[in-house]
């Protein structure tokens, strides 16, 4: 992935969107080019860049790739907004403001059921916990449990520890702070989950005065 410079970000900010925005594109590179879709468990204490955890069917053919242990790239999207000029106090044209991550490394089968299904119920409380609603966090039950079991030799699971991390952050530090309060006003107006939550992204990078903090 090719990363500006005004817009590269730190380890730490990748993990927030990786965690933030879990569900990636998973691509094996080897011996030919498989894409899945998955929801990945970040581990970010276990290898210098974290570890990713995952699962796909065992019929899928990405199964047999993660089985022969090949090179895999994986790709996180954060919020993607359109910024329309008319936000701008300067002159302008459009553009995207996204948050995006690549990471890379070697497929590691994992095969214990035991270390299967933690990595299965871990990624069902990270995503109940991070329900935006207000209703009650679902929690498997005897019934959910038992059925998970019997899925399990259904699933291929794996672990890849990240070799390579690039993360791209384009948030608007390229304009000027007239321009970055138009567009984090223009975004949130908007009302759309990804457009808010672009602008929340800013609103982090950038003080009420559109300056960097």
């Amino acid at each position: 992935m090719y990363v500006n410079p005004d817009f590269s970000a730190d380890t730490r900010q990748a993990h927030e969107l990786i965690t933030r925005w879990p569900f990636a594109v998973l691509i094996a590179v080897e011996p030919e080019v498989q894409v899945a879709f998955v929801p990945l468990e970040l581990r970010a204490q276990e290898g210098p860049f974290g570890t990713l955890v995952g699962h796909v069917s065992a019929a899928d053919p990405m199964a047999a790739a993660i089985r022969a242990g090949c090179a895999l790239r994986v790709a996180f999207t954060g919020p993607t907004a359109y910024v329309s000029p008319a936000w701008y106090a300067d002159a302008g044209l459009p553009t995207y403001n996204f948050g995006a991550v690549e990471a890379a490394g070697t497929a590691e089968p994992m095969d214990d059921p035991r270390h299967v299904e933690r990595h299965l119920m871990t990624l069902l409380s990270q995503h109940e916990k991070a329900r935006t609603d207000e209703g009650e966090r679902w929690r498997p039950d005897t019934w959910a449990r038992q059925r998970t079991a019997e899925l399990l030799s259904e699933l291929q699971a794996f672990t890849m520890e990240i070799e390579r991390l690039e993360v791209k952050l384009k948030m608007g530090q390229n304009r000027t702070p007239a321009d970055r309060i138009g567009t984090i006003t223009g975004l949130e107006s908007a009302g759309r989950v990804q457009l808010t939550e672009a602008a929340a992204m800013m609103r982090t990078r950038y003080g009420a005065d559109g300056c960097p903090r």
